[in-house]
């Protein structure tokens, strides 16, 4: 297995005249060549600072980074400037130039590089057609939506033929029908050239429908880390938990409990404490059988619906539906083992006034 990027034993500790803050914690993650990879976690997480430290913009305290086998920290500031030439970086922002029309903004690092004016140009050509905006070579930022700015910058970030791609927040500040179209075009991106993405994001439904893999980062810890599919399968750590059994974005889980809106009186956030519940998640493979309803007839016992979702995961269509089961150790045993016998998946969750218990 090839890995483009690793992460080891990394710390990050910034000094203040007050006190020193530790902002990463012994990180330690792998990324496969060709992958897309999420870095996900609320504001103040660590995780702008994590994808920072992957090309040393910041230099880790401690730890090793490795990109394409070779160690960050042992590269000369020559060998350094040379290797983030193959590593594009996207921002909120667009970090565009104003008073430079749209294939000069995509031109300058190529220019800066040396390339002749000529064949920077025509290079910047092929990368519009590439990012739709053929049509919009001679207009000025100010001109274009946020969307259109987003493809620029993805143009320019691909200028200079990078390996790897890292995306921080790249779609937060746009609409969500825009912020679908920008992921649609870095897949196609990842797929027909080959570039490695990772992409740092508050948003799990970002991370749901273009990463293959995910980290989740909380308080400058690395809290879960794997497959999009299994976490969203069987999420362990509070923090996968909140992402995704209880749907929340990662900017509510600073919020404090005492301040948090009140269980809803219906559906999943009701008053279940000490009930013996269920979640099991769906593939398109086991979606057509009405497992739910067969289960009852056969069992003669209702159940409670507390959740029913259906999510994009990859491309892939996954529902998920939390569960309350009847009274009875022996008939809940029963219902698990005939849920799994449909060979679906299946994990107990408990609920502490209305929510997921962390």
């Amino acid at each position: 297995m090839s890995y483009i990027i690793e992460v080891k034993d990394l710390f990050k500790t910034f000094q203040t005249k007050e006190a020193s803050v530790d902002a990463l914690k012994n990180i330690s993650l792998r990324i496969e060549e060709g992958d897309v990879y999420g870095i996900i976690g609320m504001s103040g997480a660590g995780k702008s600072t994590l994808v920072r430290c992957l090309n040393f913009l910041e230099r880790p305290t401690s730890g090793t980074v490795t990109v394409e086998g070779r160690d960050l920290s042992s590269l000369s500031d020559a060998e350094l400037r040379k290797l983030r030439g193959s590593i594009g970086m996207i921002f909120q922002s667009f970090n565009l130039l104003m008073q430079s029309t749209v294939i000069s903004n995509v031109m300058f690092p190529l220019e800066i590089a040396g390339m002749k004016k000529s064949a920077a140009r025509q290079k910047a050509k092929e990368l519009l057609r590439t990012v739709d905006l053929s049509d919009k070579e001679l207009a000025y930022p100010a001109q274009l939506s946020g969307g259109q700015r987003q493809r620029v910058a993805i143009a320019r970030a691909l200028a200079t033929d990078p390996k790897i791609l890292l995306c921080d927040e790249a779609t937060s500040a746009l609409d969500p029908q825009t912020t679908q179209s920008i992921l649609q075009l870095l897949r196609r991106i990842n797929r027909e050239m080959g570039v490695t993405i990772v992409v740092i994001t508050h948003q799990m439904s970002v991370v749901r429908e273009i990463c293959s893999n995910v980290a989740i980062v909380e308080a400058g810890n690395l809290v879960e880390s794997g497959r999009v599919v299994d976490i969203f399968s069987h999420p362990r750590s509070a923090a996968a938990k909140r992402l995704i059994i209880e749907g929340k974005d990662p900017d509510e889980w600073q919020v404090p409990q005492e301040e948090r809106p009140a269980p809803a009186k219906t559906g999943f956030l009701r008053e279940l404490r000490g009930s013996r519940c269920i979640r099991i998640v769906f593939s398109t493979n086991s979606a057509y059988e009405p497992v739910i309803a067969n289960m009852i007839l056969r069992f003669g016992a209702p159940v409670n619906i507390l959740k029913a979702d259906t999510k994009d995961v990859g491309g892939t269509a996954r529902g998920e539906m939390i569960l309350g089961l009847p009274e009875g150790r022996e008939l809940q045993q029963e219902m698990i083992a005939y849920l799994r016998g449909r060979k679906l998946d299946v994990e107990e969750i408990e609920l502490n006034g209305g929510e997921v218990d962390r």
